[in-house]
C-alpha cells in the first residue's frame, strides 16, 4: 500500500500543480476499482455508440458504473463507491423537496398575465396553447410506454424472445421520434416555447423559475427516457472522450525507489485527504525498486446535471438536513461535493529486486499485492534490461471467483514475519520486450491483506441503498511485504504434470505472444494467472484435478474450455484462436477529483 499511495500523491501533485480550481479535491480511493472498455463505452450518450448492440446493452448495464462514478463522498479522507449517497437520488431530493412544488402554478400565472400567444382575450387557452398540451401529453406517453418496456427485458430468458424485445423497442423508438415530430409541427411546440422563454426573461424572479424548472425538466425526461435519449440519467460525457480508444490523454511516467520514498512521505506528513488509519500502518515494500504506468485524469460531464440554479438567493431549503457549508465533508450534508474527474491508470508494471527469484514469486500460499490490486505469480523479465517485474491479475473472471474470493479472506499478516519461499513448481519466468497490453480487470476490496479489516466480497453494483464501506484498524500494524501468506495453506499436492500450454493462431498456426490464461479448478481452489512468451508457450506444474482454462489476447476472440489432469505425465495442450476485432483494455481508478460544493444555500 505504501507505493500506492505514493503512486497517489504523484498524480495528486501533478492534477493540482497544472490544472486545479479552487473547490476540486482529490481523494484517493481505498479500494481496487477497476472498469472496463466495455462498462465505460456504454456510459457514452448513444450519439457517440456506432453498435447497435452496444446501444441494446446499454440499457442494461450501464446503471451499475454509472451509480458507481456518481457515487458523493461522505468522508474528508477518501472517495469510494457508495450506492445509498448517489448523486442520481440527492438531487432528485433537491428538487422536489426545495419549494418548487408550487412552481408551475406561480409560472402559469405569469404567463396568464402577460402572453397573447398562450391565452386570449377571455383568459382561456389559444388553440395553439391546447395543441402544444395535447401533443406534448401524446409524447409523454409513447416515453412512458418505452419505460414500461425496459422493465421487462429481465424476464427474458431465451435469445427468442431478447431479439423480440429489441424489435419491439425499435418501433417504439420510431414511435416517440413521430410523436415529437407531430408535436413539434401540430403542436406549435417551437412558437409556444418561444414564447415561454420571453416570458421568463421578464424579471429576476421568472428568470430563477425558469432556470429551476429547467433543470427539473431535464433531470425528469432523462430519468423517463432513461437510455433512449441522449440527454439519459446515466450518460456520461467523458473528457477525453476517446481515451479508450487510443493514447489520447495519457501520459506514461516511471517512480524509481528514491522517489517513491519521497512521495510516501509526504503523503504521511501532509496527511491530506488521506485515511490516517492507512498512514498509520509500517510497510515493508523495500523487494519493489520501481513502478511504471500510464495515467491520465477524465472529466466527468453529466447533461441532466445544473446547480446553478441552487446558487441563486431566490433558492429556498427548509429541510433540516444542509445541502452544503461550502468547506465540510461529511455525512451530515446532503450534497458536500461532486465528483469531476477519475485518476486512472493503465499497464502497470511493478519492478521488483534483481535478488527475487521465481521461487519467491510462484508459491502457492501466498498473494501478492500492490496496494489494493492482487498480480499474477509469474515473474515476468524485461529482455532489454533484465530487469525483473510483475503485471496485475488481468481476468475479470478470476478476479470474481469464489476461489479467489476465499483466499484474498484467508491472507493474513503477521507483524514482523518472514515470508518462506515454496519449491520452484510454478511457471518459467516469462520475457518481455514491448509494453504490456491493458486488460480486464474489475474489483477487489482494498485492504484484504491487513489485519483486522473485513473483507468485503465483490459484487455488482445495484441501485439498492448499501451501506458505505469504511476502513477501520483497531491498532497499528507491520505489513511484512507484497508476498503475504494465505492463512490456510492449500495442502501442496505431491502429485502433478508439467503442462505446456501453446496458443496459436487458427488460420496461420503462428504462436500468440502475451496470450492470457486463466486457470481455475473445478473441484479445487487452485488458480493459474499466467501468459505465453514469444514462442506462445508457457509451462505451468498443475496438480492433479478438474480445470476450467480461457485464453484471452487483443484481436481475438475469447476461448473457453475444460481440461484433466489425472497423472504426473507431463501434457501439451495446444489452443486455437479465432481472429476477432476486440481489445481488452482496463484503466485502475487511483482517485477521485471532487468538487467541494458551496454554501447552499447562499442566505443561510
Amino acid at each position: 500500500m505504501k507505493y500506492f499511495i505514493a503512486a497517489y500523491q504523484k498524480l495528486r501533485n501533478i492534477y493540482m500543480s497544472q490544472s486545479s480550481m479552487e473547490n476540486d479535491l482529490p481523494m484517493i480511493c481505498p479500494s481496487l476499482r477497476v472498469y472496463e472498455n466495455e462498462e465505460l463505452e456504454l456510459l457514452k450518450p448513444q450519439s457517440l455508440l456506432n453498435d447497435e448492440q452496444k446501444k441494446a446493452l446499454s440499457i442494461i448495464k450501464k446503471q451499475n458504473v454509472a451509480y458507481e462514478l456518481n457515487s458523493v463522498p461522505i468522508s474528508p479522507n477518501f472517495w469510494d463507491l457508495n450506492p445509498n449517497n448517489a448523486l442520481f437520488d440527492i438531487y432528485r431530493d433537491i428538487l422536489d423537496k426545495n419549494n418548487l412544488k408550487n412552481l408551475e402554478e406561480n409560472l402559469d400565472q405569469v404567463i396568464a398575465n402577460k402572453s397573447t400567444v398562450l391565452y386570449d382575450a377571455k383568459n382561456n387557452e389559444t388553440k395553439e396553447f391546447k395543441a402544444y398540451k395535447k401533443y406534448q401529453t401524446a409524447h409523454e406517453t409513447t416515453v412512458n410506454t418505452i419505460t414500461t418496456h425496459l422493465e421487462l427485458f429481465d424476464g427474458l430468458d431465451t435469445e427468442e424472445e431478447k431479439t423480440n424485445w429489441n424489435d419491439q423497442l425499435v418501433n417504439l423508438n420510431n414511435l416517440k421520434a413521430l410523436s415529437f415530430s407531430e408535436w413539434k409541427v401540430k403542436g406549435y411546440k417551437d412558437i409556444i416555447e418561444k414564447e415561454l422563454a420571453r416570458i421568463n426573461k421578464i424579471s429576476d424572479a421568472d428568470l430563477y423559475l425558469a432556470m429551476a424548472q429547467n433543470a427539473k425538466n431535464t433531470f425528469n425526461a432523462a430519468e423517463k427516457t432513461d437510455v433512449i435519449s441522449n440527454a439519459s440519467i446515466h450518460d456520461i460525457n467523458f473528457i477525453p472522450y476517446d481515451f479508450m480508444e487510443n493514447e489520447s490523454g495519457w501520459t506514461n511516467m516511471r517512480l524509481e525507489k528514491a522517489e517513491l520514498e519521497s512521495l510516501y512521505t509526504e503523503a504521511k506528513n501532509s496527511n491530506e485527504n488521506l485515511p490516517s488509519e492507512i498512514l498509520s500502518i509500517d510497510y515493508d515494500e523495500s523487494v519493489i525498486q520501481a513502478v511504471e504506468f500510464d495515467y491520465s485524469f477524465v472529466h466527468l460531464k453529466r447533461n441532466w446535471f445544473n446547480k446553478n440554479f441552487m446558487f441563486s438567493e431566490l433558492f429556498d431549503w427548509k429541510e433540516t438536513k444542509k445541502i452544503s457549508d461550502g468547506n465540510t465533508i461529511s455525512s451530515d450534508f446532503k450534497l458536500p461535493a461532486i465528483t469531476k474527474a477519475m485518476m486512472l491508470f493503465k499497464n502497470l508494471k511493478i519492478i521488483l529486486d534483481p535478488s527475487i527469484t521465481n521461487e519467491t514469486v510462484n508459491n502457492p500460499n501466498q498473494l501478492i499485492y500492490f496496494g489494493p490490486l492482487i498480480l499474477k505469480q509469474q515473474l515476468f523479465v524485461n529482455k532489454n534490461n533484465n530487469q525483473k517485474f510483475l503485471k496485475a491479475i488481468t481476468n475479470v473472471r478470476t478476479i470474481k471467483s469464489d476461489q479467489l474470493n476465499s483466499l484474498t479472506r484467508k491472507t493474513e499478516t503477521v507483524e514482523s514475519a518472514k515470508i518462506v519461499s515454496a519449491k520452484p513448481v510454478v511457471a518459467q519466468p516469462a520475457t518481455e520486450t514491448m509494453k504490456a497490453n491493458p486488460v480486464l480487470y474489475n474489483k477487489i476490496n482494498v485492504l484484504n491483506n491487513v489485519k483486522n479489516i473485513k473483507a468485503v466480497t465483490p459484487a455488482p453494483v445495484q441501485p439498492t441503498p448499501v451501506k458505505p464501506v469504511t476502513p477501520i484498524i483497531a491498532t497499528p500494524i507491520k505489513i511484512p511485504g507484497i508476498f503475504v501468506p494465505i492463512k490456510f495453506p492449500i495442502p501442496i499436492t505431491p502429485t502433478g504434470s508439467m503442462v505446456q500450454f501453446r496458443a496459436f493462431d487458427k488460420i496461420n498456426n503462428d504462436p500468440i505472444y502475451k496470450c492470457s490464461i486463466s486457470i481455475k479448478g473445478t473441484n479445487n481452489s487452485r488458480i493459474y494467472e499466467i501468459e505465453t512468451n514469444e514462442l506462445g508457450m508457457i509451462n505451468q506444474l498443475i496438480p492433479v484435478g478438474e480445470y476450467s482454462v480461457e485464453l484471452r489476447v487483443d484481436d481475438y476472440a475469447v476461448l473457453n474450455q475444460n481440461f484433466s489432469v489425472v497423472n504426473t505425465n507431463p501434457m501439451n495442450l495446444d489452443y486455437k484462436l479465432q481472429r476477432e476485432e476486440i481489445k481488452f483494455k482496463s484503466f485502475f481508478l487511483v482517485g477521485m477529483i471532487c468538487e467541494k460544493m458551496p454554501k447552499i444555500p447562499v442566505n443561510q
